[in-house]
């Protein structure tokens, strides 16, 4: 604290007094000054944990990864903000930013991290770079991308591919292992469920499909059941909301997921009944109609077709020159057409 003090000018003789009162009223107030100490290198390291983890939770991917970096710089072997880090460039996506998460996820699997996040984080990178591959491949193989220097393109995309498969099966390793030390992570059966897809595995696929409908429905249920407490605070409220809201698009995506699977391996049936749970859920959504629509047509049920088309027409927002639009009409008049013929 700063004490103003003013006095008249004092005469040569008073100056000595004056000089002295002076000194002792300082000395009488030093004791109000406070030395401003400088945070201990725990408060920082803290101080910046909090703020990268605020951050990576807000979205902004770019600012936390500053503030962790600045944690690592006085801890650098703080598990925590490179386990973040990791998480940050695989959420960021680009093939570099997958590398680099992999060499993060690594170090820490190899001094030991069994942390599910870890596990999980690691599984998801190697998930995407496989794909990254299995794309490369695809590309190589068309002619659409040139082959490394000297190399044929055949043998380029065996290769691609080769490295693809790898990577997917040291992926579906982490994610199974990452539900049993960890807590059962939608998001390890969702990871498993497409790579064994990709993998041509469908019944493996199919059969995570159906513990993710199982999962993701419990959570919902917990959620919905949160939601009707009278005491919530608004910020519960729309915790809770957000995490309903997620597992219910969860819950759509794996019966659109499931239902595309076996439509490919001939299980129309199957197919329709998630198609039927998809439309229960979100009768608001085009694309359920448009999808049972194709699978009624092709087992000969025109009539429901029929409806389901125009249900999907009624309610899309596309312009009527698009192919999804055009294509619809077209089945639409091809299922008269046959309803017409059948009388």
């Amino acid at each position: 604290m700063r004490t103003s003090l003013r006095f008249a000018r004092p005469t040569a003789a008073l100056l000595p007094i004056a000089v002295l009162a002076l000194s002792g009223c300082m000395m009488n107030t030093s004791h109000m000054r406070q030395e401003k100490k400088a945070p201990t290198k725990e408060q920082q390291l803290d101080l910046y944990s909090t703020t990268a983890t605020y951050l990576y939770d807000d979205d902004s991917l770019v600012r936390a990864q500053d503030q962790a970096v600045k944690a690592l710089e006085i801890d650098p072997e703080n598990r925590a903000m490179r386990r973040m880090i990791g998480w940050i460039r695989l959420r960021m996506g680009s093939n570099e930013d997958l590398l680099i998460a992999e060499d993060f996820f690594r170090d820490l699997r190899r001094e030991g991290d069994q942390n599910p996040a870890t596990l999980l984080g690691l599984g998801m990178t190697l998930e995407r770079l496989g794909t990254a591959y299995s794309l490369a491949s695809t590309r190589v193989a068309k002619g659409e991308q040139a082959p490394p220097k000297n190399e044929d393109a055949a043998d380029a995309a065996e290769a691609l591919d080769a490295q693809a498969i790898t990577y997917w099966k040291e992926a579906t390793d982490l994610f199974e292992r990452s539900l049993t030390e960890g807590e059962g992570s939608t998001s390890a059966m969702n990871g498993l469920q497409r790579i064994y897809a990709m993998l041509g595995e469908y019944e493996q696929s199919l059969a995570w499909s159906a513990r993710l409908l199982t999962r993701s429905g419990e959570e919902l249920d917990v959620w919905r059941r949160m939601l009707q407490q009278s005491d919530l605070s608004s910020k519960e409220e729309a915790l809770f909301r957000e995490n309903e809201r997620i597992a219910d698009q969860l819950q759509i995506e794996t019966h659109l997921f499931a239902s595309t699977l076996l439509n490919r391996v001939g299980r129309t049936e199957e197919a329709i009944a998630h198609l039927d749970a998809v439309v229960e859920t979100r009768p608001e959504m085009p694309q359920g109609y448009s999808l049972r629509a194709q699978l009624l047509a092709k087992r000969g049920d025109y009539e429901r077709a029929v409806k389901d088309l125009d249900r999907f027409l009624g309610l899309s927002d596309l312009p009527f020159e698009t192919p999804e639009i055009r294509k619809a009409f077209d089945m639409r008049a091809q299922c008269v057409k046959e309803l017409e013929g059948a009388r």
